[in-house]
């Protein structure tokens, strides 16, 4: 295990904590139109062929290419419409292997047909029912969807660890899936340490600041389809502290405090870890959001290991340790498939000052330059209790742990925001 008195690189702290993180949640059968956001605790296999027939592409005439006598010279064809396939309506009869048929798109295409010819490319005589056409781009299978092409019979249709978005409810409801298999929410609990915080709505007395962690904290939280237990503020009392976190443990799959975690005489979260279980490390080579600690608190039977980080008490250092080390551990604590947040490249705007030895997070608008490349402006506001700058930023330019000071033009990760 690394050494938890030293800064660690985001990467270390990462694999440090998650190597020793296994799957809480249980699963649990839901019907689908309740597993939105959920996480799928089974593949699902895919119980017939998506389509389950060969369908056509678009409106125009399906027939048999390889019945057509194809003597050269001889063009156009012409062959008689014998009937016609909709959508929900099939052809009922075997259709005449020597003509062809009027079809629609999404309408299942009959077993002797091997093409459908866009109806723009007919001339259609409406008095004798015929098609005129010539064999120009014409081959097997054009323009119909096979069966079985999206997703075969006994094919993995979504693996589990998947969350559930609109886009695989729809994937299953096409599978016919009523019912799914999830892993069930888990349960975070959030605590503010200070006695500097209080509520939004109640009187500001001096020396007091509203707590913008908790709220952010317990939508990020949401954000990751958890349960987000609110446990309020706790003075700066290592005893009040310690009762909140042992009651914390009782209810909860994981901890989050914020504030409490520097060297100061009033933060006693690290001293109140340690105490009831294990710290992993404490601090990140990291800017914002050095002082971060990490590790497990154990229940009051002593049986369950839960998961806990202290996070800094400023709002964006807060923010940006939540990203890139508490919600990956909140998606594997779930049995999700980690999911990051999308990154794009971006040359930078104009120089940028940066001490080697620390991977350093700055807010930044992003634009296009005239080649359709990303341009990332870095917010003048860097302080880590500035929220309207975190509020219009699109993205937090990642300037990597070994580099020096960068200049106009380089490219830098951007990991969005929006």
């Amino acid at each position: 295990m690394a050494d938890q008195f030293l800064p660690q690189t985001i990467e270390m702290a990462l694999s440090v904590i998650s190597s020793q993180i296994s799957q809480s949640a249980a699963a649990e059968r839901v019907p689908l139109s309740k597993s939105g956001g959920r996480v799928l605790a089974r593949d699902v296999h895919s119980p017939k062929n998506v389509p389950e027939h060969p369908l056509s592409a678009m409106d125009g005439y399906a027939f048999s290419l390889g019945s057509l006598n194809k003597t050269p010279g001889e063009k156009p064809y012409t062959l008689k419409v014998t009937g016609r396939s909709l959508a929900g309506h099939p052809l009922q009869d075997d259709p005449d292997p020597t003509g062809c048929i009027r079809i629609f798109t999404g309408a299942q295409v009959p077993g002797c047909c091997d093409v459908v010819i866009p109806q723009e490319r007919v001339t259609l005589d409406e008095a004798t029912a015929t098609i005129t056409f010539g064999l120009e781009g014409l081959v097997p299978l054009l323009n119909i969807r096979r069966a079985g092409e999206d997703i075969a019979t006994g094919a993995v249709a979504l693996r589990a660890g998947t969350r559930i978005s609109a886009q695989a409810l729809a994937l299953l409801a096409s599978i016919g899936v009523a019912e799914v298999d999830v892993m069930q929410p888990i349960r975070v609990a959030v605590i503010s340490t200070g006695d500097e915080v209080t509520d939004p709505g109640s009187p500001l007395v001096a020396g007091k600041i509203y707590d913008a962690n908790r709220p952010m904290l317990l939508e990020l939280i949401r954000e990751y389809g958890a349960l987000a237990i609110d446990l309020g503020i706790v003075p700066d009392d290592p005893v009040s502290l310690r009762d909140s976190i042992q009651h914390a443990a009782a209810l909860a799959d994981a901890i989050i405090t914020s504030g409490g975690v520097s060297v100061g005489e009033a933060d006693h979260t690290r001293a109140t870890m340690q105490s009831l279980g294990e710290i992993a490390f404490w601090k990140l080579a990291i800017k914002p959001g050095r002082p971060l600690a990490a590790g497990w608190v154990w229940d009051s039977n002593h049986v369950k290991r839960i998961p806990f980080f202290g996070l800094p008490g400023n709002p964006v250092a807060a923010f940006v340790t939540f990203q890139g080390i508490v919600g990956p551990c909140l998606q594997q604590l779930a049995g999700a498939t980690p999911v990051s947040k999308p990154i794009v490249r971006a040359r930078l705007t104009r120089a940028t000052k940066k001490i080697p030895g620390r991977t350093e997070f700055l807010r930044c608008t992003l634009s296009r330059d005239d080649s359709g490349e990303w341009l990332a402006e870095i917010a003048a506001s860097q302080g880590a209790a500035s929220l309207k700058s975190l509020v219009d930023a699109d993205g937090l330019a990642v300037l990597p742990h070994a580099s020096g000071p960068l200049s106009a033009g380089d490219v830098v990760d951007v990991m969005m925001l929006r």
